[in-house]
């Protein structure tokens, strides 16, 4: 403190007093710790290496983002400057620290206090008045950085390191009278960063003001829950419900007047599905007419009316005959193009559903021979237990020095015992096929382990092995799979980050009414249907109509990206609920939980066709140097001079160039020679050393 000031009583744990907040700098502390060193920094801070200091994180109070500063102990802030700066210039307190009092442990500030240790609140200290004159000299510098601004934290020991987005190393602390482990437990904690699964104890800065609203929607998901409640049995409910019918209408009451709420809801629902189409010619005034942009967006300044949303029915399953028909006598497909339009329509029988969904998946290939189809099969099962191999055959010490690995063997082996156990085939504790899908996934593993596995691949694995069944076929039937969606399971959200914008895009050009609710309920952001596009719709319908769904995603028509007018198709069918209950996001995200279990297939997808053939033709209609999000939403290509290349564009933040990729390209003859006969010795070797 300084000489002219009284000294502040200590600040009790968890105070409850707002003046912890750094009002000066709109800074809420989060985080202090004493006898921080700083190690390494720019060049312009040489005079302030290896001093102690404090550091500090904390939130922006106006912008939410978060930021670390680090200072000398005998400094404070003068300066007013927005934090938008990332540093800024202090000034010495004329005191020397007080002998007498201990060392200030780490502080760890709440929402609207600060927790501390011994000694006064860092933001009671005193300022100089002297204003800051001349170059930076010792004690004169402090270094305060936006956690946006930085890649990621590495820790090696006591040893704390900032990485700047291009990799090269922002600064570097040495935490003397603490660990690490207290500051990267609290980042951990408010969700500031996320550890690599790629780089041990390195761990990736996120701040983003939307996060918390993510993670909430995601901490709402109630996968658990979900996988343990018992599926619905619509039969059997009913014969339950007819045989306890006294206890349901009261005695004398024509049972025409006694509905129950949830048969309410789910009647209303089905007759507004069924009158969709035939009152959409009547509502255009809500549905038509919507200002929009050429992003989709309402603005009110340019008027487009949509066009009607045409009447869809679904049509008959692709059959065991017509299978039979489009079949060559060696055995390849005629009409690829006809069959997935039958399975958009109807899906498969079930009868042949598995031998089908192969070629959907990409295990089989259309074009391919009876023969050149059993050559690929057999060489994918040679690869598929290769791999297989790898893993099994991994020792205790290997498995101990990889934790990359080690984690993801965990998570598999928690998700394996919860998923889809109210099904026959995965039920019970010894069940093999539990086995086998604990198998394919950590076979996967070794196949992708840039991603490995991450949680809700398990649900998306499910139904593949209960209908193929064979582990070698399920396994590269999933890749298939994944191919599709791998951008849902990005360590940085960006794909579903990306899907959940393009569905707000769509949302905002086919229903302005919902579009506008959401956006006056802060909701707009969509990420409760954040469950939704994870893992396509996995948790909303019973096992049969997610294989009859998904077969129909598979097909990529009549756009690559039809599950988000799925999206859409549901939204719109409970907008009702929504705008005449007033729900908030909380309440939306609790609905939408809620409708597992409860919506009718064949109705969303004959609207959600609808809708889309409606985007289409209003879309023709306009100008085609108009609406370019929605053309790439729909898979329209665009030119370089109509909005660019339709391509993700976006780069990997995590990848980085690897100079070794050379050695995974395709090996030469003499190559493969040399690795099979390195391969055939060590396994001699390892035979040998087992048995003699």
């Amino acid at each position: 403190l300084a000489d002219n000031e009284p000294q502040s009583p200590p600040t009790p744990a968890f105070s409850k007093d707002n003046d912890d907040m750094d009002n000066e700098s709109g800074i809420e502390e989060k985080f202090i710790q004493n006898g921080v060193l700083l190690k390494k920094a720019n060049a312009t801070y040489i005079s302030v290496l290896n001093a102690e200091g404090i550091l500090t994180f904390g939130q922006c109070i106006k912008t939410n983002l978060h930021v670390f500063e680090w200072k000398p102990e005998t400094c404070d802030i003068t300066d007013s400057e927005s934090l938008e700066s990332g540093w800024s210039l202090v000034d010495p307190i004329s005191r020397q620290p007080s002998p007498q009092q201990p060392a200030q442990p780490a502080s760890i500030a709440c929402p609207t206090s600060t927790v501390s240790g011994t000694g006064s609140s860092p933001s009671s200290r005193a300022t100089s008045e002297e204003p800051a004159t001349g170059a930076p000299t010792k004690a004169k510098l402090s270094i305060r950085v936006f956690l946006r601004d930085l890649k990621g934290l590495e820790t090696h020991k006591d040893e704390l390191r900032f990485y700047n987005h291009d990799h090269t190393v922002h600064s570097v602390y040495l935490f003397r009278q603490t660990s690490t482990s207290v500051l990267l437990q609290l980042l951990e904690r408010f969700r500031c960063v996320r550890k690599s699964t790629h780089r041990k104890n390195f761990y990736r800065c996120i701040d983003d003001p939307d996060q918390d609203k993510l993670q909430k929607s995601f901490s709402e998901l109630n996968i658990a829950d979900i996988r343990a409640r018992p599926r619905p049995r619509p039969y059997m409910d009913m014969l339950s419900k007819l045989a306890n019918v006294q206890q349901i209408l009261p005695i004398h009451r024509p049972a025409s007047q006694s509905t129950l709420p949830g048969e309410l809801r789910l009647s209303n629902l089905n007759a507004r599905v069924q009158d969709a189409a035939a009152d959409r010619h009547s509502t255009d005034e809500s549905h038509g007419g919507v200002p929009v942009t050429d992003n989709g967006e309402t603005n009110g300044t340019e008027t487009r009316k949509l066009a009607p949303r045409p009447p869809v029915h679904r049509g008959l399953p692709l059959d065991a005959g017509t299978w039979e028909d489009v079949k060559c006598p060696n055995g390849s497909i005629s009409d690829p193009e006809r069959v997935k339009e039958i399975i958009f329509r109807g899906g498969i029988k079930q009868d042949i559903r598995a031998e089908v969904w192969k070629y959907l998946l990409g295990l089989d290939v259309w074009e391919h021979t009876t023969q050149q189809r059993d050559e690929r099969r057999a060489h994918k099962t040679q690869e598929y237990f290769q791999m297989k191999f790898q893993w099994l055959t991994m020792t205790p010490t290997q498995e101990h020095n990889f934790t990359g690995y080690r984690e993801r063997k965990c998570q598999i082996e928690k998700d394996v015992k919860r998923t889809d156990r109210t099904y026959e085939f995965f039920a019970g504790d010894d069940n093999p096929n539990l086995a086998k899908l604990q198998d394919i996934l950590m076979t996967y593993v070794m196949y992708n382990f840039d991603l490995g596995y991450v949680q809700g691949m398990s649900d998306l694995l499910a139904p593949i092995l209960s209908l193929v069944q064979n582990e070698a076929e399920s396994f590269w039937c999933f890749v298939g799979f994944m191919h599709k969606v791998f951008a849902n399971f990005d360590i940085d959200q960006k794909g579903m980050k990306l899907q959940l914008e393009h569905l707000r895009v769509l949302l905002s050009f086919v229903n302005e009414r919902l579009f506008n609710y959401m956006r006056e309920n802060q909701s707009e952001n969509m990420y409760f249907c954040f469950r939704w596009l994870l893992v396509w719709f996995k948790r909303e319908f019973s096992n049969s109509d997610i294989m009859h769904l998904w077969e129909v995603l598979w097909t990529g028509l009549p756009c690559p990206n039809f599950h988000l007018f799925v999206c859409v198709a549901i939204l719109d069918q409970e907008m009702d609920v929504f705008i005449d209950g007033q729900f908030s996001f909380t309440e939306i995200l609790k609905h939408v939980n809620e409708l597992s279990g409860n919506l009718n297939l064949a109705a969303v997808l004959e609207q959600a066709e609808s809708i889309y053939l409606q985007v289409k033709q209003t879309l023709d209609a306009a100008s085609k140097e108009s609406h370019h999000e929605l053309r790439k939403i729909i898979g329209e290509q665009l030119s370089s001079s109509e909005g660019g290349t339709t391509g993700n564009t976006d780069e990997d933040e995590e990848d980085e160039e690897d100079s070794c990729m050379s050695i995974v390209n395709e090996r030469s003859p003499e190559e493969k020679e040399i690795l099979q006969r390195k391969l055939d010795e060590a396994c001699d070797l390892s035979l040998s050393y087992m048995f003699f």
